[in-house]
């Protein structure tokens, strides 16, 4: 093989290099996001608390993510931006109510266990109402944006095209470890959270691949942050959100709970995930729509023996009606 057929493929950049590049560029993003985010906190005196480096990050990166997949769709899919999975195709609402149902029940059958056995208490929180509703709204937002943003990253364009380059279980494996060893940076976690953020890489991946679409793993993810952290008052992730409607008082393991990183860090969520990849890989009402087929598979932007083969190798019964 010659140096131009190591990067190229029928004229166009092969699948891995476009992965590796658009991983430099997100890198380049987060570096810079970074350095905005420091100017800000110097501009409000200083603030740095945990929460706060959380909000502003969330909020920044989300346009410099569109930036970067811009122009990777752009110059080397010839595609639009929609076809990393963010189109607003006619079942994209119900892809999306569909993954904040998921969500939703993951984590309250989680915290349902966690009270059945007795490691878990749930009192009415003291502040006043007005205060829980608004804290409710913001919350809701930026838990919004910052599940767009790594739905984005670990489940968009990277994730795509490496996909197309070894196939959807390596880059499945690459990018649910990836998902993991990110969040070594959050408070308290342990070997249990890290392994159990790895394992949720793998639904959340089936979610898309049923799909093609992000609206699913959003949903689901969104669902799970917003009813652990505003609704539960449980931690998310190491980090304890700013308003909550319930006040929590949990005892026991921490290898059962999660203890103060949160139900992440506990084996009870082990088993809802691996419940949740079975239930996502089998239900009849997740499937690829028309819409998405034509906008992710249509000629001539990518190959027909490609991403048609890993849509269709994941479709569930009924899916090509």
């Amino acid at each position: 093989m010659t140096w131009r057929g190591i990067f190229l493929s029928d004229e166009q950049l092969r699948p891995i290099w476009r992965c590796l590049l658009s991983v430099v560029l997100i890198v380049l993003a987060v570096m810079l996001v970074a350095v905005a985010r420091g100017f800000i906190f110097r501009a409000l005196g200083g603030r740095t608390q945990v929460f706060a480096g959380f909000q502003w990050f969330s909020l920044l990166m989300f346009p410099a993510l569109v930036v970067v997949f811009k122009f990777m769709t752009y110059v080397f899919d010839r595609k639009p931006l929609a076809s990393v999975g963010v189109a607003f195709h006619p079942r994209w609402q119900a892809e999306l109510g569909r993954g904040l149902m998921v969500g939703a029940v993951m984590i309250l059958l989680v915290a349902g266990l966690e009270a059945a056995l007795g490691l878990a208490h749930f009192g009415w929180s003291a502040e006043s109402p007005g205060r829980i509703l608004m804290g409710g709204a913001v919350l809701g937002f930026l838990l919004l944006v910052a599940a767009t943003n790594e739905e984005l990253v670990f489940r968009g364009y990277p994730f795509q095209r490496l996909m197309d380059a070894i196939g959807p279980v390596g880059a499945i494996a690459v990018f649910s470890a990836l998902f993991g060893l990110g969040h070594l940076a959050n408070p308290d976690h342990t070997w249990i959270s890290t392994l159990n953020t790895m394992l949720v890489g793998i639904p959340l991946a089936v979610a898309y691949l049923r799909t093609r679409a992000l609206w699913m793993p959003i949903g689901i993810h969104l669902a799970w942050n917003f009813i652990e952290g505003y609704t539960l008052g449980l931690p998310v992730s190491g980090i304890d959100l700013p308003a909550r409607i319930f006040t929590p008082v949990v005892s026991g393991p921490r290898w059962v709970t999660g203890g103060a990183y949160g139900p992440e860090g506990g084996v009870l969520t082990t088993g809802v995930i691996i419940a949740a990849t079975f239930y996502l890989l089998a239900s009849r009402r997740i499937y690829l729509s028309e819409e998405m087929r034509k906008l992710v598979c249509g000629p001539p932007q990518v190959h027909a023996a490609e991403p048609q083969v890993i849509s269709l190798s994941l479709a569930g019964p009924g899916e090509e009606g």
